[in-house]
């Protein structure tokens, strides 16, 4: 019996970790569908679900732990048998440090450029050799949700899932069937290409420290102390108004983060005992001017 036990304890240190990272809820909108067309997504919900929750997306044993995320699917049309337009919004949380369960937001984006094609019951399956404009995109957001959380921790840890996002994308670029939304276009149009590009671009890297020092050296610091949680925010809200003055320009990377963050930083520095600190945030994120003046004069 002990030489069974010491052989079924070697077998089990040898089986890699099981547990998946990712508890990704889906939701869907079928209204403008009709007919065959909403029928065949009768299973659509629960097999995307059970695809990104099931796979084991990283060698890391997060000890348990579940980044959780949404993807919200709003159906517009159905232009011919089984193909699909859609508009996804991709959401992404983690815990804050000893805040009681709190939580705060790590991406919050609007993709209304993907287009698939879909029928009912069809298996699916991971595959990183090839691109499939449904597979794929989902594929992407869920490193993107990855990268990001990563980084929160550690600056640079997420540069891994970065690179197989922009491994997507690239396939994407040399496919005939992509579809819009994987080319870096302007400035003023989000693209999922022009993201990851900014992403891993060693120009725009002061983002992503900062993105660090905001959450780890400031949000999981303001339970145990605010004031300096709050000077660290600041330094890392300055080094994103920094890195614009440097590169002049608005790029999709920093647009997401105040679009993300911009209301948990009015709220966090309505506590702060000098409200003139929201006329610096207001020169770094103009584009949320009102909801900064708003937090000053204590208004919710």
């Amino acid at each position: 019996m002990k030489f069974f036990l010491a052989i079924l304890s070697f077998l089990l240190a040898l089986t890699p970790v099981a547990a998946q990272e990712i508890e990704c809820t889906v939701t869907t909108n079928v209204e403008a569908l009709a007919g065959d067309a909403r029928e065949n997504l009768n299973d659509f919900i629960s097999q995307v679900q059970q695809y990104i929750n099931s796979y084991r997306w990283t060698s890391v044993d997060l000890g348990g732990e579940k980044i959780k995320c949404t993807m919200d699917i709003q159906f517009k049309g159905s232009p011919r048998d089984g193909h699909y337009s859609v508009q996804a919004f991709i959401g992404s949380q983690r815990p804050i440090f000893q805040s009681g369960g709190s939580s705060t937001a790590l991406v919050r984006l609007k993709d209304d450029n993907w287009e698939f094609d879909y029928i009912r019951s069809t298996p699916f399956i991971h595959n990183d050799d090839r691109f499939d404009p449904l597979m794929s995109f989902i594929d992407f957001y869920t490193y993107i949700i990855l990268g990001y959380d990563f980084d929160s921790y550690k600056a640079g840890d997420g540069t891994p899932y970065f690179q197989k996002a922009l491994e997507i994308a690239n396939k994407a670029r040399g496919s005939g069937n992509a579809g819009v939304g994987w080319e870096a276009t302007s400035q003023n149009t989000y693209s999922r290409g022009l993201l990851v590009d900014e992403l891993l671009n060693a120009r725009f890297y002061d983002c992503r420290e900062a993105f660090y020092k905001y959450h780890y050296r400031g949000l999981d610091l303001l339970a145990k102390d605010d004031v300096r949680a709050r000077k660290n925010m600041l330094a890392a809200l300055e080094k994103i108004g920094q890195l614009q003055d440097r590169i002049n320009q608005r790029t999709q990377m920093i647009k997401l983060f105040f679009e993300t963050k911009h209301l948990e930083i009015a709220q966090t520095f309505a506590k702060d005992p000098d409200l003139t600190v929201f006329t610096r945030i207001i020169r770094i994120d103009p584009a949320h001017q009102s909801d900064y003046e708003k937090a000053s004069r204590g208004e919710n």
